[in-house]
């Protein structure tokens, strides 16, 4: 059974329990209180009016009230309120103070709501964004991008929606039901006749409008990764796109994506709206239609007046609180996709990173240090969804100190050997060693005797300093670590030409600087913690040949000062090494270069 129809069975109550932290859950329950609280005074300020418009047009018929209840009598013999004047001015400042103490702690709710939704709403993506960068690595091989980007960039956003409809959801129900029960002391039948027509419209509302809002939701989810995948495509690839000249396909795309991305906006708000327009209509035509039949029957309508004002009173508060709860209701349902989605990769993500701490947990040891050798041994790996092994029972010996040169045919696995020396790819049998035990048992310690060189260095767009320290904080960065690790990559005496030395930007992915100085602020980047491995993979493969040499020549200073795993894409690449091996029918087998053509 597929993620998606297990989630579907499971509520929407259940699933917020479950992302949300110890901490939010408790904030959850004091809103909850607060949003009561907020209830009862909004239901004060209507049922208020009854007693003041009652003052005014029957005071006589008031007393008569006070007098059958003792703690009231009680009240008004204290105050001197005796006095019809003087009740109707006392209850008029009353309600006066109740409305402003009313407003002013429905904007303290408001505030603690949104306060809640955007500080959980950070914290959420935080966690999102965590919980991806901690999956396995393979877990990203062909993963689709910008789906990764639209869970922090809009699926979180619409489950906060979601959370602060939920929240005005729960406000305007308490102030229905108290409105509601003040209206039935008022006049029962009217009451419970509304009632009534209110629920039987919410009912036709969530049964044929929620599944065609929750269609539109999970439609608008699949169109924005769509959105997504074009922008990020067409920006990425811009020197393509400028070169072939295919803008028109790019911004054809985007457009028409974005179009259909356009009308489920504008679906979703008509039928959003239709909830209001419903409700409306069928409510005053329920008041009024109660009234004719009242007067029709020989009604006395003077009788009505104070439950009339009464009603009118709490028209103004419960009809659109009836609105709201049903617009509520569609926004729910229209983010209910996110939710799921969310919920479905934060429970996969638990569940991986629970069998990971286990499977580490249960090999645990003291740090590792570099004293002999690392090896893999009978080693078995196929990729996720793949046919065959990129590897069967292989094996590779790094002794400490020596410079191992990869080679083999391309797609043979050489790369492959890297992610899985560093433990990026979860192996299906064997183990990665150093000095006999395996890097697992603690692999922070395993991580932090690597420097990994790629083929492609990624930039950012900061200055040369933050670029080699990268994921530093600017004020724990170096500076003569710095400078030390530039000397040993031979970039210092080009920054030192530099008008603005390890402050130059270096633009976008490094756009300002040639192949040959990304290499070496990459080695330098390396470098910089002081590993006792380095790994280059095809670091120099997109070189030309004379760039390549002067790269080569500065990872060649390392020989027998590091332990070196180098990945060749020439032959060339690799001439020095103590050690080659050949990656061939999945396996590692030990080679020499004697007979094969080297070209210098």
């Amino acid at each position: 059974m597929s993620n998606n129809t297990e989630s579907k069975k499971i509520s929407l109550l259940a699933k917020i329990r479950f992302i949300f932290d110890k901490k939010q859950k408790g904030q959850l329950v004091v809103l909850a209180v607060l949003i009561l609280i907020g209830g009862i005074f909004e239901t004060l300020g209507v049922s208020m009016m009854l007693p003041v418009v009652s003052i005014i047009l029957n005071p006589d018929a008031l007393h008569e009230s006070i007098n059958k209840v003792p703690v009231l009598k009680n009240i008004v013999d204290t105050f001197g309120l005796q006095d019809d004047k003087r009740m109707a001015i006392t209850l008029l400042l009353i309600m006066i103070i109740l409305f402003v103490v009313k407003n002013l702690y429905l904007l303290f709710l408001v505030h603690k709501q949104n306060d809640f939704i955007s500080h959980a709403r950070n914290d959420m993506i935080s966690r999102v964004l965590r919980e991806f960068l901690n999956r396995p690595y393979e877990d990203y091989l062909g993963a689709d991008i910008p789906t990764v980007f639209r869970i922090t960039d809009s699926d979180i956003p619409r489950l906060f929606n979601l959370m602060l409809a939920l929240l005005q959801l729960c406000t305007e129900l308490v102030v229905s039901v108290s409105l509601g029960l003040v209206l039935l002391r008022v006049n029962w039948s009217m009451t419970v006749m509304i009632v009534l027509v209110l629920i039987v419209l919410t009912i036709i509302n969530t049964k044929l409008l929620k599944p065609k809002l929750n269609d539109i939701g999970r439609v608008s989810q699949e169109i924005q990764s769509r959105i997504a995948k074009w922008r990020i495509e067409a920006i990425y690839g811009l020197k393509d796109v400028k070169v072939l000249n295919r803008q028109d396909f790019f911004i054809r795309n985007y457009y028409e994506s974005g179009k259909v991305g356009a009308d489920l906006s504008r679906n979703y708000a008509v039928l959003n709206s239709v909830p209001r327009s419903m409700i409306e209509t069928v409510f005053m035509a329920v008041v009024l239609l109660f009234i004719l039949v009242y007067i029709a029957r020989g009604g006395d309508a003077t009788l009505l007046l104070p439950q009339l004002t009464a009603f009118g009173v709490a028209a103004i508060r419960i009809m659109p609180s009836a609105n709201r709860i049903n617009t509520y209701i569609t926004e729910i349902a229209y983010n209910q996709y996110s939710l799921d989605y969310v919920y479905n990769n934060l429970t996969e993500s638990m569940k991986t990173d629970k069998a990971m701490r286990a499977e580490r947990s249960a090999i645990a040891g003291p740090p590792l240090k570099l004293q002999k050798e690392i090896e893999l041994k009978n080693i078995t790996f196929a990729y996720p969804d793949a046919e065959s092994n990129i590897f069967t029972d292989a094996n590779m010996l790094v002794p400490k100190g020596k410079s191992v040169g990869i080679m083999g045919a391309s797609g043979a696995g050489k790369s492959t050997i890297v992610d899985i020396l560093l433990g990026l790819l979860h192996i299906q049998g064997g183990e990665i060693l150093c000095d006999g035990t395996n890097v697992f048992s603690n692999y922070d310690s395993w991580l932090a005797q690597i420097g990994y060189i790629p083929q492609t260095i990624y930039m950012v767009d900061e200055s040369i300093r933050d670029n080699i320290a990268f994921g530093i904080d600017s004020d724990k960065i170096d500076e003569d670590r710095i400078w030390e690790v530039m000397e040993e990559a031979q970039l210092a005496d080009f920054v030192r030409t530099l008008p603005e030395g390890l402050d130059t930007k270096i633009g976008d992915r490094g756009v300002r600087l040639s192949g040959g100085q990304r290499q070496r602020i990459g080695i330098a980047r390396a470098l910089y913690h002081n590993p006792e491995i380095l790994v280059f993979d095809e670091a120099t493969s997109a070189l030309d040949n004379e760039t390549e040499a002067a790269v080569m020549e500065a990872i060649n200073s390392f020989h027998g000062k590091k332990t070196m795993v180098i990945i060749a894409h020439r032959l060339n690449t690799i001439a020095n090494c103590d050690l080659i091996y050949e990656v061939s029918n999945e396996k590692i087998q030990r080679t020499t270069l004697a007979g094969r053509t080297i070209i210098q």
